[in-house]
């Protein structure tokens, strides 16, 4: 018996050890900073490519050398030779630089430039610690299409950071550029319907088109980016694309005019506009390189991708498509995009393969239960811990503990907050009219942190968007302005939201005690509603009326709402393209954010008309008419005869019948498909489209 005891202490000594030394290793792996301490100025290469682009805009005086060149391209290619996040989007404009121009550099711009490329980190699996980040949808496509046509142009240069050829990299790419594709078109996107995102698959998808020389794989890239397209096209309204997303920040979501990162390649598609008359748009920008002046018209880099290659006529956004987005019909569009948890498990998408990882992590999908031991795993397996994104998992990285499944256990014994970053699937219900839009991302995820998720929306004019959220924090620190999620990015706690063609309930429940990994809690939820954006606007105890135009606008909260006073941090993050109040009275005249305070449960009902329908005076007395009911976590509202009731546990009835909240791929008088289908078809106005990815199928009618 002594012996078995002295064994047993021993075991524990022996494992306490083990576990401490794990833990002191951990501690050793400090972040890698993710962006220098100063952001250079990369404008340099914006500045080339504009010049070399359009040679008859070169002032007679500007010298064009080989040092102009190398001091415009240097804050550039230390950027990515020191592997910073978002590296890999100044690398795609540079191998698009280079492609372009290779025969007018001079041979020395032209090696330094190649050094940078072959010296580049293209995938988490190769050697090099960094904090890039490469697991997001667009990141996914951006490093494998840069490391694809680095491949393509250097086939048999060995590249100095991987030891592999030129040749091994393009094979090795292009196997994730197939996964990217084949997901897309089966599942879409799972950074669904995002102005900011979109703007990102765009440009890599751009260049793959223009410069890849396998046929077969850009016809297939066409046939994604129609998808890609249908989907703007189907949740814009009147040119503007502001819609129910899983990434968006706060000015994407605030207005068109201020958040549409994708408006330069939108007026592209339907105004046939080129990239020179977009610049001529944009204020013209002073630039000293070499000690020289230049004054230029910049676009983005984002954009400039997409419109470069669109210019060529190397791509067309099919008609029926463009059709669809200057359809001006009252309609209702349903679709499907992302993975959920569940969908991912039941795709057989959990493990260490690409096609696994592209989709788990492309779904930001890292510490439920069903996937963390998978993320650990992959994260140890490429010695990521260093990666600031993903540093803090260094305090799961215990062996006893992961062997023990010690890290599962705990996310599905507690609701961790770094759940919620989960992307989820999104089932949106997309309804449009002459005049406004309203769209919700029906019951996603309810009750858990949302990092980036814009619920429902309703977009009435360029300039003003109309939504809730609950923050994730309501202090005095202009930090939560910044974060993801924070006081109007994401939520908190995401509500249980759904809509009926023009109206919208949301239910929230207001936490009251923290989850594990979540530092701060809100008892708030607000709406954004600024006051000198509407025409006519009133706001009594519960009640919201305002007018916009042609558009009228009525939100009923189940409790009394109230302005906070105008906060300049809050403005520059949802209107950060538009000045700031500079006066007292200026800013009480600006103030945006109302907000409903204390209590379990809030909720807001939130319907739309327009005077083509009624007047303002009618609108805002048939409203008042309406029944209403909040009870607690329950909603009773009835308008033009129909019923609706909803319940925070995910129960919607509409004139007593429950409806279904997961939907179709597409569904809607355009197109009806479902996940996975072969064929999708696409018709409308004459026009129509036939998409077969297997088939490498695209057929324009």
């Amino acid at each position: 018996m002594k012996f078995f005891l002295l064994a047993l202490a021993l075991i524990f000594i022996l494992l306490f050890f083990w576990v401490l030394i794990d833990i002191l290793i951990a501690l050793t792996k400090k972040p890698i900073p993710d962006l220098p301490k100063e952001s250079p100025d990369q404008s340099g290469l914006n500045v080339l490519y504009g010049l070399f682009d359009n040679p008859s805009a070169i002032p007679q005086k500007l010298i064009i050398d080989e040092e102009f060149i190398a001091q415009a391209l240097k804050p550039t290619l230390d950027y990515i030779d020191a592997r910073y996040d978002c590296a890999d989007f100044s690398m795609m404009f540079l191998i698009r630089f280079y492609l372009e121009f290779k025969e007018k550099l001079p041979k020395q711009n032209a090696l330094r430039i190649k050094e940078t490329i072959l010296n580049f980190k293209y995938w988490m699996d190769e050697p090099g610690s960094d904090s890039m980040c490469y697991w997001s949808e667009n990141h996914q496509i951006i490093f494998a299409v840069c490391e694809y046509l680095a491949g393509q142009e250097w086939p048999h240069e060995v590249f100095t950071n991987s030891g592999l050829s030129g040749k091994e990299h393009k094979a090795k790419a292009h196997e994730r550029i197939k996964v990217w594709i084949e997901q897309r078109y089966n599942f879409g996107f799972s950074e669904w319907y995002s102005n900011n995102y979109y703007p990102e698959d765009i440009a890599p998808m751009s260049n793959f088109i223009e410069f890849a020389q396998d046929k077969e794989t850009v016809e297939k890239m066409k046939i994604v980016f129609d998808l890609l397209w249908l989907d703007v096209a189907t949740h814009c309204v009147n040119g503007t694309f502001v819609a129910s997303s899983s990434r968006m920040y706060a000015n994407n979501k605030a207005s068109d005019m201020c958040g549409n990162s994708i408006k330069s390649e939108m007026k592209a598609v339907w105004e046939a506009a080129d990239m020179r008359a977009l610049e001529d748009e944009a204020p013209p920008s002073r630039h000293t390189i070499a000690g020289q002046e230049v004054v230029i018209g910049l676009c983005g880099r984002m954009a400039r991708n997409f419109v470069a290659m669109y210019d060529k006529g190397l791509y067309k956004v099919p008609q029926v498509i463009k059709e669809i987005g200057k359809d001006k019909s009252a309609t209702v569009i349903k679709a499907s995009s992302g993975f959920s948890v569940q969908d991912l498990k039941e795709e057989g998408l959990i493990g260490l393969e690409d096609k696994q990882i592209m989709a788990q992590l492309g779904a930001e999908t890292f510490t439920n239960a069903e996937v963390i031991e998978n993320t650990m795993n992959y994260i140890s397996q490429n010695k990521m811990l260093r990666n600031q994104f993903v540093n803090p998992f260094r305090y799961f990285d215990i062996k006893l503990l992961r062997l023990l499944k010690i890290p599962k256990a705990i996310s599905r014994r507690f609701t961790l907050m770094t759940n919620g970053i989960a992307l989820g699937r999104g089932n949106v219900y997309f309804y449009r009219t002459p005049h406004y839009s309203l769209s919700t991302a029906m019951a996603l995820d309810v009750d858990s942190c949302g990092a980036q998720g814009h619920i429902w929306t309703a977009n009435i004019a360029p300039d003003l968007c109309l939504f809730t959220t609950h923050p994730s924090r309501d202090d005095a620190d202009d930090k939560k302005h910044k974060e993801s999620p924070g006081y109007w990015v994401g939520n908190g706690r995401q509500p249980m939201s759904v809509q009926e063609e023009n109206i919208n309930i949301s239910i929230y429940k207001i936490p009251k005690k923290k989850r594990l990994l979540e530092f701060f809690i809100a008892d708030i939820t607000h709406a954004y509603v600024p006051m000198d954006k509407y025409d006519s606007l009133e706001i009594e105890g519960n009640r919201v009326f305002g007018r916009r135009g042609k558009v009228f606008v009525a939100m009923t909260a189940s409790g009394p709402l109230e302005y906070r006073p105008y906060d300049p941090a809050g403005a520059a993050a949802l209107m950060n393209c538009q000045p700031l109040a500079q006066t007292k009275s200026e800013a009480e005249k600006k103030k945006f954010d109302l907000v409903l305070q204390g209590g379990e449960y809030h909720a807001y009902v939130t319907e739309l008309s327009d005077s083509d329908r009624e007047s303002f005076e009618d609108f805002k007395d048939r409203i008042l008419s309406n029944p209403l009911k909040f009870e607690g976590s329950r909603v009773y509202y009835e308008s033009g005869g129909k019923k609706l009731d909803l319940s925070y546990d995910h129960k919607f009835f509409l004139d007593g019948v429950e409806q279904n909240l997961n939907y179709e791929r597409f569904d809607s008088t355009y197109c009806l498909a479902s996940r996975k289908d072969k064929e999708i078809f696409i018709e409308y106005a004459g026009h129509s489209l036939r998409l077969d990815l297997d088939k490498t199928k695209r057929e324009i009618i």
